[in-house]
C-alpha cells in the first residue's frame, strides 16, 4: 500500500512538471480523499500540492462543455479578429466610440458579452492596471469556456506579468486542450515553464519547455516568421543557460 501511494506521489509530480497539472490535481486531491493513506510521510506532501493549485483558482476553473466551437486563428501579425476592437481604439484613440462599441458587445449574446470582457482585459493590461485586468480575463473564461482565444491569452497575461506559473500552466493547458494546432499556445506553454524553471533553478521544467516549443515550431505556418524569431531568439537564450547551470 505504502509503495502503491510512493508511486501514487511521484507520477502527481510527473504529470505536473509535463503540463498535465488538470490531471496532476484531480489525483492529487483523490489521493488525500483516501483515508488509508493518510499515515504515509508523504501525505502531506500532496495536501500542500493541493492547497497551492486551490490558492491558484484550481477548484473553481470554469468547465469545457463538448460543444464544439470554432476556435480563432491567428494572423501573421500575431492578431486575432475578437482583438479588432481594442486595435481600432488604438488606432483612433476615441475612446467614446470605444466605450459605445463595448457596451453593445455587454448587451449581446453571450459571444459577443464575452468579447466584451476580453477586450476590456487587454486594454487594462496595456493601461498596466493588472487586478482589472484578472477581473476581465477571468470573467471572458467564465461566459465562454470553450473559446482557446480567452484561456490562451489569459495565461499569456500572467506570464507577461510574472505573475502565478501555476495559475498560468493551468489556463494554458486549457487553450491547448481546445485547440492543439494553434503555436501561440505551445509558445506561451514554454514561456511559463522557462519562468518556472528561471525562478525554482528546478532542472525538471527543462523537457516540457524545450517540448513545447517544438510542438509550436512544428505547427508555425510558413507566414508565422515573428512567431518563429521569437522561438529561436528564446531557445537560443535557454541554450546559453543551461550551459551555465549544467
Amino acid at each position: 500500500m505504502i509503495k502503491q501511494f510512493e508511486e501514487q506521489v511521484q507520477h502527481i509530480n510527473e504529470l505536473f512538471v509535463n503540463g498535465r497539472v488538470k490531471d496532476s490535481y484531480t489525483l492529487a486531491k483523490a489521493l488525500i480523499a483516501n483515508e488509508l493513506f493518510a499515515g504515509d510521510a508523504s501525505f502531506s506532501t500532496v495536501q500542500q500540492h493541493v492547497a497551492l493549485l486551490e490558492a491558484n483558482g484550481y477548484a473553481n476553473m470554469p468547465n469545457p462543455t463538448n460543444e464544439k466551437v470554432k476556435q480563432s486563428v491567428e494572423r501573421t501579425d500575431g492578431s486575432y479578429p475578437e482583438r479588432d476592437v481594442l486595435a481600432s481604439y488604438l488606432g483612433s484613440q476615441d475612446h467614446e466610440q470605444f466605450s459605445n462599441v463595448v457596451d453593445e458587445l455587454l448587451a449581446g449574446p453571450i459571444e459577443a458579452q464575452a468579447n466584451a470582457y476580453y477586450t476590456m482585459a487587454e486594454y487594462f493590461a496595456l493601461a498596466k492596471e493588472y487586478d482589472k485586468a484578472m477581473v476581465q480575463y477571468a470573467e471572458s473564461i467564465k461566459l465562454q469556456p470553450n473559446t482557446a482565444l480567452y484561456w490562451g491569452a489569459f495565461a499569456q497575461f500572467v506570464n507577461r506579468v510574472e505573475a502565478s506559473p501555476f495559475l498560468a500552466l493551468r489556463l494554458i493547458e486549457e487553450a491547448i486542450l481546445l485547440d492543439d494546432m494553434n503555436p501561440r499556445w505551445y509558445f506561451i506553454q514554454g514561456n511559463i515553464f522557462l519562468q518556472l524553471v528561471s525562478t525554482t533553478k528546478n532542472l525538471s521544467y527543462l523537457p516540457a519547455l524545450e517540448e513545447a516549443w517544438m510542438k509550436a515550431e512544428k505547427r508555425c505556418t510558413e507566414k508565422q516568421v515573428a512567431l518563429k524569431i521569437e522561438i529561436a531568439k528564446l531557445k537560443d537564450v535557454v541554450t546559453q543557460w543551461k550551459k551555465q547551470m549544467l
